[in-house]
């Protein structure tokens, strides 16, 4: 599990963002539920828009003549001062009101919240995918020992740095093995304790590897 954090890391931050998207979006969809079931559809006038509060307010008129005017937590660019807009109002209770611009906003999130939770569910298919397949390679690969390389700092990876690269001769072919994002220090464990190999279990052609850090983690704990 611990090789694929990262991945796990960033599946969980659109999990997160994915609900915190559908739970927003579903209060403001509950809330304009029943104004939405008894609406009537008026036109109204944009008063006056501020950009400081993102607040607009606007003028519309009810069916006994009364105008009405309200402030709506939004700000849309294409609602200017004096323009006409309209507005939907609740009929038993007028000052209860939504414009369009609110209907998409809300179907826009809540659609972005759904993407993300199905990113993170594609991420949990990866990783599990992999995990799968490293149990399947230890349990029934060959192990082989293969010489350690090089061992570099990815500098681009702030969570886990290391990079290793290790070589293995088979005949007159030399395969290479890579693991670009160790995490722990793992420069150090191997300089400390002088190690030459890490056991690696490959499938016949060596297309598919899986580097066991087991020793190298077990001594740097």
């Amino acid at each position: 599990m611990k090789r694929y954090r990262n991945k796990i890391l960033v599946g969980i931050i659109f999990l997160v963002f994915g609900i915190i998207l559908l739970a927003f979006s579903s209060i403001d969809a509950m809330r304009e539920y029943d104004t939405y079931m008894n609406r009537i559809r008026v036109e109204g006038t944009v008063e006056d828009s501020n950009y400081k509060t993102k607040t607009t307010l606007i003028k519309y008129q009810i069916e006994d003549g009364t105008y009405i005017q309200k402030e709506f937590n939004l700000i849309d660019t294409s609602m200017n001062k004096g323009e006409s807009i309209v507005v939907y109002y609740h009929k038993d209770k007028p000052t209860q009101a939504f414009v369009k611009t609110q209907l998409i906003y809300v179907a826009a999130y809540f659609g972005l919240g759904l993407l993300f939770i199905f990113i993170f569910l594609i991420f949990a298919c990866i990783v599990l995918a992999r995990i799968l397949d490293d149990i399947k390679l230890v349990k029934t690969g060959k192990k082989i020992d293969a010489k350690i390389e090089s061992i570099t700092i990815n500098r681009t990876m702030t969570r886990c740095p290391y990079k290793i690269v290790l070589s293995y001769t088979d005949g007159k072919k030399i395969y290479k093995f890579k693991y670009n994002s160790v995490w722990f220090n793992i420069k150090d464990v191997v300089d400390s304790y002088k190690i030459k190999t890490l056991p690696v279990y490959v499938t016949n052609n060596y297309k598919k590897y899986y580097i066991d850090f087991t020793q190298l983690e077990t001594l740097n704990n």
